[in-house]
């Protein structure tokens, strides 16, 4: 009886008032979207594009056309005269601890987007130990030290297998072609850095939040002070694939494998947009959950302009055989998995 009256009470609060509110569908489509991600170890590139109506269903933003302005601390660097869809530049030399602001005209307003790129996370010490879970299932424990610096500051962990394949072709020079993946981790881990962002500490509660799949963290913890973050990984863990597979009637044959982990350091920028990302993938379909708004901080349209650090890396080779890969060609087709 209890249960029927509060279901009663319930639905008597959803449907006892109503609010109308005005809707310009038409000024919501015509939104420019900015998105750029950049660091020092690739090439300048941002995307333009024009959102769609959202009354119509899997419509794809198309790309549109503008002008660009780029400024590096506040200095006019470079003049995108009208492009579309994408302002890409291989000359420009992103900088570690610079400011970077693109101002651009199109689809008649003036769009304004800053970040910023950190300097690179510091590692003191990087330990690995062997171990086997419940299920004898042998996994790999990180055990990374990190030196925060003074202020905030924002950090992702990011674990990578590399994989070169060699596959017999008699279609090919010396009989041979060579294939290339890389393969994003799955890790798991119980350290508060990653617990914390979305509340997930094992209370007894009916929503937990999302998991921390980006395993982005603030320094909230170790605030200019050192900090080791374990989590583990196991060789053939839940989300690693490989579209190569090995054994005695395989046409492939691994020449070169290794995990390399990235400790690298994210502009708040990108730290919230993947924070509410997560979320409002999380919550976008759930009736009963307050809207979340994915996080822009584009001016006069919507996006993400984003910068990071990714310069500290270590690799942990598992199989090597010595080969130059400026000696090779790899063929079209060479696999990539993560996000």
């Amino acid at each position: 009886m209890k249960k029927h009256i509060i279901f009663s009470l319930i639905f008597a609060a959803l449907f006892s008032c109503t609010k109308t509110i005005d809707f310009d569908e038409e000024e919501m489509a015509s939104q420019v979207v900015v998105n750029g991600v950049i660091s020092p170890n690739n090439i300048f590139s941002a995307y333009l594009r024009k959102s769609g109506s959202i009354l119509i269903e899997r419509v794809n933003n198309q790309p549109t056309d503008g002008t660009m302005d780029l400024y590096e601390d506040g200095v006019l660097i470079r003049q995108f005269a009208s492009q579309l869809g994408v302002f890409s530049a291989t000359d420009i030399m992103l900088k570690r601890g610079k400011s970077y602001k693109m101002v651009i005209l199109s689809n008649g307003k003036e769009i304004i987007t800053e970040t910023m790129i950190p300097e690179q996370a510091e590692v003191l010490s990087i330990d690995t130990t062997s171990l086997f879970d419940v299920n004898r299932v042998r996994r790999t424990q990180y055990k990374v030290k990190i030196k925060d610096q003074v202020g905030d500051d924002y950090y992702r962990i990011v674990v990578m297998n590399e994989q070169l394949m060699q596959m017999k072709a008699a279609d090919a020079k010396n009989g041979v072609k060579y294939y290339y993946s890389n393969t994003q981790y799955w890790v798991n881990s119980e350290d508060p850095v990653f617990k914390s962002l979305y509340n997930n500490m094992g209370e007894e509660i009916i929503d937990m939040g999302p998991e921390n799949d980006y395993y982005i963290f603030p320094d909230d913890y170790f605030k200019g002070k050192e900090y080791s973050i374990q989590f583990q990984m196991s060789p053939n863990g839940y989300g690693l694939y490989s579209p190569y597979h090995y054994g005695e009637n395989s046409p492939y044959k691994k020449l070169f494998e290794r995990n390399v982990i990235h400790v690298q350091r994210l502009s708040k920028d990108l730290y919230n947009y993947l924070k509410y990302l997560k979320l409002y993938n999380h919550y976008h379909d759930n009736p009963f959950s307050e809207p979340v708004a994915v996080y822009s901080n584009v001016k006069n349209g919507t996006g993400i302009f984003a910068g990071f650090n990714d310069d500290t890396q270590f690799s942990f080779e598992k199989t090597y055989i010595p080969y130059s890969m400026d000696t090779i060609k790899l063929e079209e087709g060479g696999y990539y998995y993560g996000y």
